[in-house]
């Protein structure tokens, strides 16, 4: 006996529309208003989100769907890059002539704003900062906003805007393109991987103590740079060398693991991964002090390097994999969708430590360090470096220009 009202499809729609957006709405609001305790819940307990209905089974149904769209889409085989790439034959007797060495940081989790050498209130980079020959770009940007999705943007023929995250395994990388030229390169991971990156070379694992001597609770990163004379010196001549080392870093919610004690400069500092429990100046002194410890390993780096100066053409080039959010507007880690991430989530520091004894054009590092650059620019610089040309990244713009 209920007398149903039609209403006309065109209002029902945008009844529903409406009530559609007022409930998104209001859902950010509460998100918002306690995005510490969110933020870091649902990054411990990931499990949860597959508890929520309706939303789960319906994504889940649209993930079938693009998947199997995504299967057509892969290639049976890798698809191959810089198939024309060849190598600049260096000027013999000249300082050309040496082997280069490079060591590539990835850095994990670090933002720019918080860089001594950037102009940070704290000195949180104080080694850095008294080493000469080092060049710290103030205006870079990521790729993305999560290591999953930035650290195989960072070594792709893509740039941003280009890059498919859900293809970067069917397709070659710069460092397939290194090694095929000669390069030999190694993978040091401190993280919980190279993504895919470093599935056709070299890959070391340093994230457990029966490789990684640096291990209490967990193991630092300063332990990848164990038996690193090992990876310079054999019987054979040397050759040009790319190390990455890809650290733990800054890596949240429990930024005080980051680090060992002794580096627990700024104090009080939040002891847990649950930042609700904690005011925001004892988050951000536990994520400073990560940044010292790295200012530390970065030190070492260069230190390292300096010892084979005379042999070889040696550069440091460190680079993080994606900002962080500290609780501005009461958002806390990373991982936004990029087009409303804010800028703590997506410019990252480059820094640059490269010695007069190289082949680096110097007047092309300072012409850069103020103009906006990008992990866009790695891929080229990695070879303009080691002396390789290809028509892909003929025009590409890189962080410095070396001299053949």
């Amino acid at each position: 006996k209920i007398r149903i009202k039609r209403v006309p499809i065109r209002r029902a729609l945008w009844q529903k529309a409406l009530t559609l957006t007022s409930s998104i709405a209001l859902i950010a609001v509460c998100l918002l208003s306690f995005g510490d305790q969110y933020a870091t819940f649902f990054r411990q307990h990931k499990i949860v989100r597959s508890y929520a209905n309706p939303i789960t089974p319906i994504y889940s149904v649209i993930k079938l769907g693009t998947d199997y769209v995504e299967k057509l889409r892969r290639p049976d085989t890798l698809t191959l890059h810089a198939t024309d790439a060849k190598r600049i034959t260096p000027t013999a007797g000249t300082n050309a002539a040496k082997p280069k060495l490079m060591v590539f940081v990835v850095g994990e989790t670090v933002r720019a704003d918080h860089i001594g050498l950037n102009g940070y209130e704290r000195d949180t980079m104080p080694l850095l900062t008294s080493q000469p020959d080092v060049y710290s770009f103030k205006n870079a940007t990521s790729c993305g906003t999560s290591t999953a999705y930035s650290v195989p943007c960072m070594f792709s023929y893509s740039n941003r805007e280009s890059y498919d995250n859900n293809m970067a395994d069917y397709n070659e990388n710069v460092l397939d393109t290194l090694n095929k030229q000669g390069v030999n390169v190694i993978w040091r991971d401190n993280n919980s991987s190279s993504k895919g990156v470093a599935d056709r070379v070299t890959f070391e694992d340093y994230k457990t103590a029966d490789v990684n001597p640096n291990c209490d609770e967990e193991c630092h990163d300063i332990g990848m740079l164990d038996g690193f004379d090992t990876l310079i010196k054999s019987d054979a001549p040397a050759k040009d060398t790319l190390i990455l080392l890809h650290q733990m870093g800054n890596h949240g919610p429990a930024y005080y693991k980051r680090y060992p004690k002794e580096f627990e400069e700024y104090k009080p500092v939040c002891m847990t991964n649950e930042l609700s429990k904690c005011d925001d100046q004892s988050v951000i002194n536990a994520y400073d002090n990560a940044i010292r410890y790295t200012d530390y390993f970065l030190n070492n780096v260069i230190n390292t390097l300096k010892k084979y100066e005379q042999d070889y053409d040696v550069i440091m080039v460190y680079i993080s994999d994606h900002g962080e959010s500290l609780g501005e507007n009461n958002i806390y880690l990373h991982g936004m969708p990029y087009a409303i991430a804010p800028d703590a989530q997506k410019q990252v520091p480059v820094i640059i430590w490269s010695p007069n004894s190289n082949n680096i054009d110097k007047s092309s590092l300072v012409s850069m360090i103020d103009q906006p650059v990008s992990h866009d620019f790695i891929t080229p610089t990695l070879l303009n470096f080691f002396g390789i040309t290809t028509d892909e990244v003929a025009a590409a713009p890189t962080f410095f220009k070396s001299t053949h």
